[in-house]
């Protein structure tokens, strides 16, 4: 009975007592006209929702609400900004400046999605789902600080040669545009140096000389940040060894050197070298380094080398074709030709000399005996050529012929001078033997 009476007291403003002349009074609820459009606003929630929105990235606001229990869109409706409408479902020539950059129903079926974010995109949203629901959005657009790129790799840190390595550099959050860039480190220097400016880093196929440690960074307006570090090997097979030599011919004489060197075409460092000498049947380690140098006549050999490594974890080993080398002594009669080359050498230049002297003599007497009366007599070529065969002829016999040997009243002198007072013999001459 209260709850009655409570309910009449409640309604009698709304109730207006009619009478007509033909009957009994009647009763009508009069209702006021409904409003066209109801915030949604439960108690303890605020009619207006917030939503942050990062500049440059997508913002995506729902038109439904939070609680299971309330009304859920069953139809699509329209979404306005600033009291402007952008979208509705039943006008598709609606235009804004928005258009090119809306997706409409991509996380729930009203849903309304805004791709890179600006500005100008911040406000008031509204979505009505009918005539009686409706949403308010308050989106808050902000610039935000890029959080740490992380640095990625498509396959395992050790990579086979040929494979194709692709490294990626990616930030999660923070305002767009955001700008990447790739570092190698430099072995010998320790320090990185810029290689690609973009988020990817593509090795097609990777090489050997790929491998190393690199890093990423990002950026945008607001900060800068720094990616961890990959460090990534890339292993190749081995090539079968070479050997390349200088000289080419491998031989020489004793006091020059033969150097050979050990080669490959490919496979991926640390290279373990090996040279072997050939000796008796029986193999003879020469050498671990890559190069190796030959001088000496016991040297002289067959000689081969071999390259190890190792790819991913398992040993290998090439080996090269034998090489003979060969030092042999200098000889003795090369010597003695040196030597006597340098004798004729010596002889011909000292002849040439004795001939120009010769040659300026002659020209000096026969300018003295120039009869008075101006007239020449000129030699003819031909007697000048045998005069200067002549005077060669002599010059040589007096170096050849060996010296003669005197000895006066057996004085034992090998040389007497001759004078007056030993030439008084008839014999004199007798005595030059």
């Amino acid at each position: 009975m209260l709850q009655s009476a409570l309910i009449i007291s409640l309604l009698a403003p709304l109730i207006t007592c009619l009478t007509t002349p033909a009957g009994p009074v009647t009763l009508k609820t009069v209702l006021p006209a409904s409003p066209p459009f109801v915030e949604m606003a439960r108690p303890g929630m605020p009619a207006i929702k917030v939503m942050e929105g990062v500049w440059g990235r997508n913002a995506t606001m729902s038109c439904e609400e939070d609680n299971t229990d309330s009304f859920t869109a069953k139809k699509s409706g329209c979404w306005s900004h600033k009291g402007k409408e952008i979208y509705c479902s039943e006008k598709a020539d609606l235009t804004s400046r928005l258009t090119n950059r809306l997706i409409y129903g991509k996380i729930s079926p009203s849903s309304l999605t805004i791709n890179n974010l600006q500005d100008d995109d911040a406000g008031i949203y509204m979505c009505c789902s009918d005539e009686y629901r409706c949403v308010k959005i308050s989106l808050v657009v902000k610039n935000v600080s890029i959080s740490q790129p992380v640095a990625s790799i498509n396959t395992e840190l050790l990579v086979l040669a040929g494979t194709r390595v692709q490294l990626t550099c990616h930030s999660s959050s923070g305002s767009l545009p955001i700008q990447y860039h790739w570092y190698h480190q430099d072995p010998s220097l320790g320090i990185y140096s810029m290689v690609n400016s973009d988020a990817t880093l593509v090795f097609d196929p990777c090489k050997p000389e790929n491998s190393g440690q690199y890093q990423c960074s990002a950026s945008n307006l607001i900060s800068n940040q720094t990616s961890n570090v990959l460090n990534f090997t890339v292993e190749e097979h081995l090539s079968i060894p070479y050997v390349d030599a200088d000289p080419k011919e491998l031989f020489v004489f004793e006091g020059q050197a033969v150097t050979l060197w050990c080669k490959v075409t490919a496979g991926s460092p640390p290279i373990i070298w090996t040279w072997y000498r050939v000796k008796e049947n029986r193999l003879e380690i020469v050498s671990s380094q890559q190069e190796l140098k030959l001088d000496r006549v016991q040297d002289s050999g067959l000689y081969y080398c071999q390259a190890n490594n190792s790819v991913r974890g398992m040993a290998q080993g090439q080996t090269s074709e034998k090489h003979g080398v060969h030092i042999v002594p200098k000889p003795v009669e090369f010597a003695l030709a040196e030597a006597a080359l340098a004798l004729v050498l010596l002889c011909c230049v000292t002849a040439l000399i004795l001939v120009i002297v010769w040659l300026l003599i002659r020209k000096k007497k026969a300018a003295l005996s120039k009869p008075l009366d101006g007239t020449q007599h000129p030699v003819s070529a031909k007697a000048q050529k045998k005069y200067v065969l002549h005077f060669i002829f002599l010059y040589l016999a007096v170096q050849l012929k060996p010296p003669v040997r005197m000895d006066y009243e057996n004085s034992g002198d090998i040389y007497t001078n001759l004078t007056p007072n030993t030439i008084q013999d008839e014999n004199t001459y007798h005595t030059l033997s």
